[in-house]
């Protein structure tokens, strides 16, 4: 039985809640392999990125977490979800199926503080040959998006008691509000919403269901409006608590996160006015779908993974094309002739905000960790080796 095998617990340290910035770890997943294999082409989205920070109650810190593997078990298939039917505003609360996830391969994780200082052994399961694309960390446990060797998609619940349980099958892509409550998730021409309660934390009670085109993926909640891309289409935002009607933005690039007040999110543009070049950044209120209400374009081009928006909403910071130098830019004065810092340093796409003085990258090696108010080249490097390591983000708690 799992909770045989799992009996050290996860310590993490507390920090503040981010409202707008992705930071983590990795080392769960679960599940069985279903459903047919699918091949899905990816938005270039600065905000699914595979990493965050931990975050517990009103302080953040993040913990770095290695993996080695055990022995490999069996795994049976969990039950398929309900099929979906016609676009539904609002019905009566549907539960999607869950089960819990006998896992097929033992892997055991060390959690390490930012510092290294401290150390706390905790052991999850991965299925085979799965990966995890992000995990966070809620206030009952780990969430964890689990992609399967066909591409298909899995929530899944790793509890305080170390059991595992699928909260959403079968699905090209999934996003996790930032207080964790609702989840949205695409699956057969459709983009849904759903929630989790304090009451039934185990389960998924879909709230909304809308029809939209192939290969549509959720990107970020931003308050109640989920921001949505399609290859072909571009970006657009569904305002969840109402209606879904398309106004496709094809002169978004990607979306880097939302704005503190909820109002709007930070995108880059496409340079198409005489005299602009790339990279061109927006601030953008929602409208039909977005309304600019600031541009500057000139900017490093960032590199098409590792973007994050720190806690505050103040920072974007991101590797620049070609991973030999990272940026960070103060988006309170960027906009009015304000210039990014520049770091040389040659890095992945693995980053955290381990709070909103310090952006955490990985130079292949290590991790290095740089203050954004600080002296640009200054950086500090963490004693916890990068290789193998994917970083969890934190769910504020409400």
């Amino acid at each position: 039985m799992l909770e045989d095998e799992l009996r050290e617990t996860f310590a993490a340290r507390a920090g503040n809640t981010p409202p707008g910035s992705l930071a983590s770890l990795d080392g769960f997943a679960d599940a069985a392999i279903s459903g047919a294999a699918r091949v899905r082409r990816r938005r270039r989205v600065a905000m699914s990125g595979l990493t965050g920070i931990v975050a517990l109650g009103a302080a953040s810190v993040a913990v770095l977490y290695t993996l080695t593997t055990g022995a490999p078990g069996g795994a049976p298939q969990p039950p398929a979800p309900n099929a979906q039917g016609s676009p539904s505003q609002h019905p009566a609360a549907e539960q999607t199926p869950t089960a819990p996830v006998t896992p097929s391969e033992m892997r055991e994780v060390t959690g390490i503080g930012p510092s290294a200082e401290a150390a706390t052994r905790v052991r999850l399961q991965l299925p085979a040959k799965s990966s995890v694309t992000a995990a966070y960390q809620a206030k009952d446990g780990y969430l964890v998006v689990n992609t399967q060797p066909d591409g298909d998609k899995q929530l899944v619940l790793q509890d305080d008691d170390e059991k595992q349980q699928v909260l959403v099958d079968e699905a090209t892509n999934i996003t996790v509000a930032k207080d964790g409550s609702t989840v949205a998730w695409a699956s057969k021409g459709k983009m849904n919403v759903g929630t989790r309660s304090d009451e039934n934390a185990k389960s998924i009670s879909k709230e909304n269901s809308v029809d939209v085109p192939q290969d549509t993926e959720p990107v970020t909640f931003v308050g109640t409006n989920l921001v949505v891309s399609n290859d072909d289409k571009g970006f657009d935002v569904w305002h969840t608590e109402r209606g879904y009607s398309p106004t496709w933005d094809a002169t978004v690039v990607r979306v880097f996160g939302g704005t503190p007040d909820n109002g709007g999110v930070y995108a880059e543009l496409k340079a198409v006015a005489a005299g602009e070049t790339a990279m061109c950044l927006a601030l953008l209120k929602f409208d039909q779908p977005f309304k600019i209400m600031n541009k500057i374009c000139g900017l490093p081009v960032a590199d098409k993974a590792g973007a994050r928006i720190s806690p505050d909403g103040r920072w974007l910071a991101y590797p620049v094309v070609g991973a030999k130098q990272v940026a960070i830019v103060d988006l309170t004065s960027v906009f009015t002739g304000g210039k990014p810092k520049l770091w040389n340093l040659t890095v992945t796409s693995k980053t955290v905000w381990l709070n909103a003085k310090a952006f955490v990258v990985d130079n292949g090696k290590k991790f290095v960790k740089l203050d954004p108010g600080g002296q640009a080249d200054k950086v500090e490097t963490l004693d916890e080796d990068s290789d193998g390591v994917v970083l969890i983000e934190p769910l504020t708690q409400k």
